[in-house]
């Protein structure tokens, strides 16, 4: 087998998510996070994150919501 029929890692292509506000996340929270928009800005706010993806905002408002609160 020849080298240039192998795949070279640097050659793949890269998808990038785009990057949301808190605000954006906020207005959507009930759609996309089956919550309320101050559930969403807190959640951001204790994280001290302005800009997220939104696999990276559902991780931090599913670390938020399942908090144990003391």
């Amino acid at each position: 087998m020849s080298k240039s029929t192998e795949k070279n890692p640097s050659q793949e292509t890269t998808i990038q998510e785009a990057e949301y506000t808190v605000q954006e996340l906020a207005e959507a929270a009930e759609t996309v996070f089956k919550t309320k928009p101050e559930c969403v800005i807190a959640a951001f706010r204790v994280a001290g994150v302005e800009k997220a993806t939104k696999t990276k905002a559902n991780d931090i408002v599913t670390k938020f919501m399942t908090k144990e609160v003391k």
